[in-house]
């Protein structure tokens, strides 16, 4: 464990080296492990990084084959980048500042820290923002060791203890170059370790995205047929529905309702689907009784995951520990967790019996009623959710603000098309299709061909195994391959 030291004296030439009489800069973070150099000295010696560029709001456009990765496209949770949060470039501009495929980026201003591996998924250029810096490394070896290395606590709380506090947006500097990390002595195992596991957890993220893509292009392509002239709602229609709100009478809505309403193999209700509805349970003492959360793994606590924890990919972002008096019980196999509150729409359907997990009163349970009904009935649903929360329709239909609230009662405007168990099955593919993957080795095409439930699963893993070297390493206890392996 990391650990934060008191000095009880500070010497003269240690303020002026650090130009700071702020008492923050002066606490210390040290690990066990005395093998230790600054981040430099992974870096190359003449060039260690490269700085981005600011090119200004003029320079946004709409569409175009030049894209922008700013700080908020990148954060603690994922090794990857955020590309729904890319903004598009006028081209004319000639920007010289380009990412390429497995480069490696940390954020040197406001969210300070932060890094990814950048995985080139278009032909499309990207330029990154001032506050970033791309590393170059003395050797390919140092770049995934030190990549996995950066996301840990250790360097991120040497960090924040040298970058000054008090303004609005942090500026590090070249700070980050001081912070130190361990290093290995006669294991050179542990690079291609480490870049293996890294590998994976990166693609495992991108994968899980650009399936979601493929299944909201599959259910387009069979849905949508065409494009519904907009009809204005009537008094009658507004005293039905009992809502004045306009997002539910919008265009985008308009023209999915009358694209499933006119469905060559008809549609039906959630019920008549075979599905039914529960609200998460109520985490408050009275039903749970007296309950701790940790968001360190503790013998005999459950596992709690918010519907906030699942990402735009569809995999879940982190975990949370409950330990309570009472009984809590989880979602089984064939349970849809549906985000009803805040980001209103993601899912996670549960595939196997690997997974054991509680949530809380903001999500939905969508369960089956009949028990022999076939996993991709769930899936399909699950991704049909995620298809409406995608184009924007489930966003519409909720009601209030901060992202808005699709209550149970609200389900019944929730048309579901009636398609063939061959497309469902197609479908659900993308979703559930598992694959013998392995933490300490990288198979692109394994990975590639895995479903979400899959390599949410495979990510979960391979970060418990990684996090457990880290440790083992910041110790000085590194024990060798096959322990982490076997």
């Amino acid at each position: 464990m990391e650990d934060v030291i008191i000095p009880e004296e500070v010497k003269i030439s240690d303020i002026i080296n650090r130009n700071s009489l702020s008492p923050n800069n002066y606490k210390e973070i040290n690990i066990p492990n005395k093998h230790q150099k600054e981040l430099k000295d992974f870096l190359d010696d003449n060039v260690p990084y490269i700085k981005g560029e600011e090119p200004g709001s003029i320079t946004y456009v709409e569409k175009s084959n030049v894209s922008f990765l700013r700080n908020s496209c990148i954060n603690k949770f994922n090794y990857g980048f955020d590309r729904e949060k890319l903004i598009c470039l006028n081209p004319k501009y000639e920007f010289n500042n380009m990412v390429y495929n497995h480069d490696v980026l940390l954020c040197k201003d406001a969210n300070i820290g932060d890094t990814c591996l950048f995985i080139q998924n278009s032909k499309k250029d990207i330029v990154f923002s001032s506050g970033l810096v791309k590393l170059n490394f003395k050797e390919k070896k140092y770049k995934y060791y030190c990549l996995a290395l950066l996301k840990d606590s250790y360097f991120l709380k040497q960090l924040d203890a040298l970058t000054p506090k008090g303004s609005t947006i942090r500026h590090s500097g070249e700070l980050f170059l001081k912070c130190k990390l361990p290093y290995v002595q006669n294991q050179e195992w542990v690079y291609d370790f480490f870049e293996s596991v890294t590998k994976n957890i990166a693609y495992a993220e991108h994968y899980s995205y650009e399936k979601l893509r493929s299944s909201n292009a599959m259910l387009e392509d069979e849905i949508i047929k065409r494009k519904y002239s907009y009809v204005q709602p009537t008094f009658s229609k507004l005293v039905e529905e009992n809502r004045v709100d306009a997002g539910i009478y919008s265009d985008t809505v308009f023209n999915w309702y009358h694209n499933v309403l006119n469905y060559d193999k008809g549609y039906e209700s959630l019920e008549e689907y075979g599905f039914k509805l529960k609200r998460g349970p109520n985490l408050a003492k009275r039903d749970l009784g007296r309950s701790i959360q940790t968001k360190e793994y503790k013998p005999n606590f459950n596992v709690l995951v918010y519907p906030s924890d699942i990402s735009n990919a569809g995999y879940i972002l982190e975990e949370t520990y409950l330990g309570a008096r009472n009984e809590v019980w989880f979602l089984e196999k064939s349970n849809i967790l549906f985000s009803s509150e805040g980001v209103v729409g993601k899912t996670f359907a549960i595939c196997d019996e690997s997974m054991k997990f509680t949530t809380n009163f903001h999500g939905t349970i969508i369960y089956p009623i009949n028990q022999e009904t076939p996993l991709s009935k769930s899936i399909f649903l699950a991704l049909y959710l995620n298809f409406l929360r995608e184009n924007k329709i489930l966003e519409k239909m909720a009601v209030g603000g901060n992202g808005g609230s699709f209550a149970i009662g609200y389900w019944d405007m929730i048309l579901i098309p009636k398609v063939d168990d061959t497309f469902k099955n197609d479908i659900a593919k993308l979703y559930y299709n598992p694959k013998e993957l392995k933490v300490d080795e990288f198979d692109e095409d394994k990975i590639k061909s895995s479903g979400v439930f899959d390599l949410n699963n495979f990510r979960i893993k391979c970060f418990a195994v990684l996090q457990l070297v880290i440790n083992d390493l910041k110790q000085g206890k590194l024990k060798d391959k096959q322990s982490y392996t076997c």
